[in-house]
């Protein structure tokens, strides 16, 4: 089996998440916060741990700021209707997945959309024209999902910083595949998933706050227990216990703890290399195939093509005949395809795990069925 779906999540896992997670369950699988007992307290310092590791790992010492969701569908809904409202003016992305694209419908915002296929200049150029219109926030992805397309992050962050504009991010795409600091970049809330380019499982997802963020500003998404002032009626007033009502995903949280320190071991650039080389060699393999169009290809850790006159639904229940693994579809980002592949289009995306080895044997594949 060739596994090229690391985009939806990453199959295979690091020796040490499998092991974390089922270490975790047990002898320590308690619940954090409520109670005093020895397996509760293990659970408690298997989560802090994670959230000092996470910080980190995004550039933010204070571990009260990270805050643990169920994945990162729920940290985007928690990050856009905690922070924004009817009538707020927000830009955005026309590449946007649908976890940034209906929360913005849903909280009636009025949206402004900028074209994320343009050149790094020209992105920036549109984005602050529209924050001189008025704008609220940017709400937008650090990678596509679609195509191989990564946004000028930090210039963003920049410009939102210098004109006092909310910016969250969502780092679905991102988060283990690119260097993201959450205080170099002047990202107020980013948005990430355990089970991706972090090798944890799914479950679990994460907000990670800029000190500079004022969260009091911020109303929480679910409300319930929370292990603190129980007698309030109210959620607590600070992170993280604001924004983590009921039982957290810890067994989640323990794996991606692992997955951290694989991702640290490896280091980002490291990965990065590895995935673009498995891109590179197969546009440079197809290349010569007529049959076979990429959209927007260029080395990444994702590529999106279509053969000509077939759709991509038959494409990939091609490939999976032969054991390849792929994604077809809109990829829960339509908007996306509007320029390009309106019906959709074949998706692999790619893990450190992947080898120069499958590329060539999905080049061979691709030619027997295009």
């Amino acid at each position: 089996m060739i596994y090229f779906d690391n985009a939806a999540t990453s199959y295979q896992k690091p020796d040490r998440v499998k092991k974390a997670a089922a270490s975790f369950i047990e002898d320590r699988c308690g619940n954090p916060g409520r109670g005093g007992h020895i397996i509760a307290m293990k659970a408690a310092e298997t989560v802090y741990e994670c959230r000092k590791k996470l910080g980190t790992f995004f550039g933010v010492t204070d571990p009260s700021l990270v805050c643990f969701t169920g994945s990162c569908t729920e940290a985007l809904n928690t990050a856009i209707s905690g922070c924004l409202g009817k009538g707020d003016k927000v830009i955005t992305s026309n590449i946007e997945h649908n976890s940034v694209r209906r929360p913005l419908i849903a909280a009636g915002c009025d949206i402004r959309t900028f074209d994320a296929l343009a050149g790094e200049d020209e992105i920036l150029s549109q984005v602050d024209k529209l924050i001189a219109g008025g704008a609220k926030a940017l709400v937008c992805t650090c990678a596509s999902n679609v195509f191989p397309v990564s946004l000028p992050v930090r210039e963003l962050g920049r410009l939102c910083r210098g004109r006092g504009v909310l910016f969250i991010a969502d780092g679905a795409q991102a988060a283990g595949h690119f260097d993201i600091d959450v205080i170099r970049d002047n990202v107020d809330i980013l948005c990430i998933p355990a089970h991706k380019g972090l090798y944890g499982i799914p479950g679990c997802g994460a907000m990670i706050f800029s000190p500079l963020f004022n969260t009091e500003r911020m109303k929480p998404l679910l409300y319930g227990g929370s292990g603190v002032n129980s007698r309030e009626s109210s959620m607590p007033f600070y992170p993280p216990e604001k924004f983590e009502a009921g039982t957290l995903p810890t067994v989640a949280i323990a794996a991606l703890s692992a997955g951290i320190d694989f991702v640290n071991e490896v280091g980002i650039d490291e990965i990065s290399r590895r995935e673009k080389t498995i891109s590179e060699r197969i546009l440079n393999c197809v290349s010569n195939n007529d049959n076979v169009v990429f959209y927007h290809g260029k080395p990444g850790s994702l590529l999106c093509f279509n053969v000509k006159g077939v759709p991509c639904e038959k494409t990939a229940a091609a490939l999976n005949e032969y054991g390849v693994c792929a994604r077809a579809g809109l990829h829960c980002s339509p908007d996306a395809h509007k320029t390009t592949a309106p019906d959709g289009a074949v998706r692999i995306s790619f893990s450190v795990f992947n080898t120069e080895a499958e590329a060539d044997a999905f080049c061979d594949i691709l030619a027997l069925i295009s």
